[in-house]
């Protein structure tokens, strides 16, 4: 449905252009386009490379299951019915690992790893507790360091790519914490009535 509406918006446009003389302008903002998206491409790229780098060195180097280790408090009374052993402890440290340091594309991989191994300990058809929570927890994204947004920023010459840490400390924060007591309170709503 949203390709329909995109290619739909992108039709009027045209149109729209096409028909108030603005040909000419319209091809040249479309190429200048094409060509800033391509530039900022390449320099988000590097940024990408280097961090999914070193979120495989750390997960290679056991350095997770040391972190997994020292969120399994957290981990344990947010999500009570996944074991220690379960394979999707690891894979949910590291994606909040990855989102803490606002690396939503390393992210990705880790989540839906978690996810799999979620899904295996719940045969039957519907979301189980635990994969509600880590959806809000993900979606929700706690940044202590957004280094994707500092990095479209500086890409963009903004004069202070990083005066957003601080707002957005607060904003995934207070997300975070809304999110996680909704979900805890739709689970108790949930047991008693279900």
């Amino acid at each position: 449905m949203m390709n329909v509406i995109w290619a739909a918006m992108c039709f009027v446009g045209l149109v729209w252009g096409m028909a108030n003389g603005r040909g000419a302008a319209l091809t040249e903002a479309a190429l200048s386009s094409v060509t800033d998206a391509v530039q900022l491409a390449v320099k988000l790229a590097s940024g990408f490379a280097l961090w999914s780098g070193m979120l495989a060195i750390v997960e290679r180097s056991g350095a997770i299951r040391v972190g997994t280790r020292a969120l399994a408090p957290l981990l344990a009374w947010l999500f009570p019915s996944v074991k220690d052993e379960n394979p999707a402890r690891e894979a949910m440290a590291m994606n909040m690992a990855a989102n803490m340091l606002g690396l939503g594309n390393a992210a990705t991989p880790m989540g839906l790893r978690a996810m799999r191994h979620l899904r295996e300990g719940h045969p039957e058809d519907g979301a189980s507790d635990a994969m509600c929570m880590f959806l809000v927890i993900n979606a929700s994204s706690l940044q202590l360091f957004p280094s994707t947004v500092i990095a479209l920023r500086g890409a963009a010459g903004s004069a202070s790519p990083g005066s957003v840490v601080v707002p957005t400390l607060i904003a995934t924060a207070t997300s975070t914490v809304v999110g996680v007591g909704a979900c805890l309170l739709f689970q108790r709503m949930r047991r008693r009535h279900g």
